[in-house]
């Protein structure tokens, strides 16, 4: 399993790439010695004000933005070929990312000027050559406020049918639906149920996900 590397005399910062990292559930460790990188590290973070340098790095301050940019890393690329994004509209929002075919990050916004704000983050962060955004066609009004936000911030944006992505509906989960709608390739999704699953445990089961992947 590949890691992330953290090396910084940056207090605040090291702080903050840790609950960072411990939110993504993503595997990390902390460099004490800049010659003695393990094997298994696949990228180093450092802040913008750290001076070492190393043959793969992320130099960044910002810790969502750091974590994006590492992740390519962790799948043994550079960047992604294409990356979708999709969004389930509400008044709070779900928001998921695909890599190719692997579910990178899938989250519910508690509004939707917090999905504008992580929205910025995705595209500003991920490499990759497209980005395609799918938004579901479900909850006109808050759908409205959403597309008229992609407008306003410059990106292309397609609506596809989000039948079946919200189904069972007694589980029903913002960020499940939002990974469903990015995973839609043509007219609707391809709904296959998957029984005897807890709620928590559906992404896990039905995606290739993150954690499996690296």
């Amino acid at each position: 399993m590949r890691r992330i590397g953290i090396y910084t005399s940056d207090f605040r910062f090291y702080h903050n790439i840790i609950v960072e990292l411990k939110k993504w559930g993503l595997p990390f460790v902390s460099l004490e010695n800049p010659n003695d990188i393990p094997p298994d590290v696949a990228v180093v973070l450092t802040s913008e004000t750290d001076v070492e340098t190393f043959p793969v790095q992320v130099r960044d301050s910002r810790p969502d933005s750091a974590v994006r940019k590492a992740i390519p890393y962790l799948l043994n690329k550079t960047h992604f070929k294409r990356i979708t994004v999709g969004i389930d509209p509400g008044p709070y929002p779900g928001l998921a990312v695909m890599g190719e075919s692997i579910l990178l990050e899938a989250t519910e916004c508690p509004s939707i000027q917090s999905l504008r704000v992580q929205l910025e983050s995705i595209v500003s962060s991920y490499s990759y050559r497209e980005i395609v955004i799918n938004v579901g066609n479900g909850d006109l009004p808050n759908r409205a406020e959403i597309t008229s936000m992609l407008e306003r911030m410059g990106l292309d944006f397609r609506i596809v049918d989000e039948r079946k992505t919200s189904v069972p509906h007694k589980m029903h989960d913002n960020a499940l639906s939002a990974a469903r709608i990015a995973r839609i390739d043509g007219d609707s999704y391809s709904f296959q149920e998957i029984k005897g699953v807890r709620k928590r445990d559906l992404i896990e089961v039905e995606f290739k996900t993150l954690k499996k992947s690296i």
